[in-house]
């Protein structure tokens, strides 16, 4: 039962971070239509930012965290104007702009912080707190709490603000919410921003009990976006889902081999996109019967973000 905890705990870190990661990439698509390979631009700067002003300068906690989220709303807009510049923004290239600021912001990383991951100097108590025979760091407890409030947040923005209506209307009609006089493009800045919140919020809840370093950019990008994809880009199922992957790698990993983690994880995703694929050709189905008078009518789009 210990052990279980145990392996439990530490996979619902790891999902956590997967859930900012894949809900991040959630908003940027939902309002921008911009698939988001960036996003783990986000975590790695939220991370070390924090580390060098909090560590390094020995910077208070809370000039630290703003510094850190401040260099991400940055990143964020250098990435808006990359991704939605009148030249970049037809086809596919929104995707190929990201992918090199992604590249970019790597290489930055690694020149500036060096090759290595660097982690963050606890200051919460490191004691662990006994549950059940299982060990549990107080920073972890501030993970999910943390990932808890952004989650919560991020839900009550999209369902009960009128910014979140204006920013669901812009993702699901962008002519009709120009036509009643939404500033769309001002929404799709927004959405950057709430991105870079999540990316850097995981950072700077993470580091003290897990480094990072520029290596980390581009697979927290693919395992967001394997959580997207079988959320089907609506909030609250990504977020299920991405919490689910953390938990079940963990599970992988310490009952099974941890050499074939990444390959239980991306094989699962494979998975999960075949079962999409056939609900669709069903969906597909359904539809041309409704069309052609057999059975119930078809529904209607569901609400932005899977929210409504």
């Amino acid at each position: 039962m210990s052990t279980f905890l145990q392996v439990t705990f530490a996979g619902m870190s790891i999902g956590a971070l997967y859930m900012l990661v894949a809900l991040g990439m959630v908003v940027t698509y939902q309002v921008s239509r911009v698939e988001s390979l960036a996003q783990g631009v986000y975590v790695v700067y939220g991370a070390l930012v924090f580390t060098t002003l909090h560590d390094s300068r020995g910077l208070p906690l809370v000039v630290a965290v703003l510094g850190s989220l401040l260099a991400c709303a940055l990143i964020a807009v250098l990435l808006y104007f990359l991704a939605l510049n009148r030249f970049a923004a037809r086809g596919s290239g929104p995707v190929i702009m990201m992918l090199g600021g992604a590249l970019l912001f790597q290489e930055i990383a690694r020149r500036f912080w060096g090759l290595n991951d660097r982690g963050a100097t606890p200051w919460l108590p490191s004691d662990p707190i006994h549950v059940l025979g299982a060990t549990v760091l107080p920073h972890s407890l501030l993970m999910w709490a943390g990932t808890a409030v952004l989650v919560g947040l991020g839900f009550v923005l999209f369902e009960r603000t009128m910014l979140g209506k204006a920013l669901r209307a812009a993702a699901d009609d962008v002519e009709g919410a120009r036509l009643v006089g939404i500033n769309t493009r001002l929404m799709q800045f927004i959405s950057f921003q709430v991105a870079a919140l999540y990316g850097a919020g995981a950072g700077i809840l993470l580091v003290p009990i897990m480094p990072f370093g520029w290596t980390w950019v581009f697979p927290l990008a693919v395992l967001g976006a394997v959580g997207a994809i079988g959320g089907r880009w609506e909030y609250l199922p990504v977020a299920v889902i991405s919490l689910s992957i953390g938990l079940f790698a963990s599970y992988a990993g310490s009952y099974v081999s941890t050499a074939w983690q990444d390959v239980y994880i991306y094989g699962a995703f494979i998975l999960i996109l075949l079962l999409l694929r056939e609900d669709k050709r069903a969906g597909s189905r359904r539809g041309w019967r409704a069309r052609v008078g057999i059975g119930a009518p078809a529904k209607g789009n569901r609400a932005a973000l899977g929210l409504s």
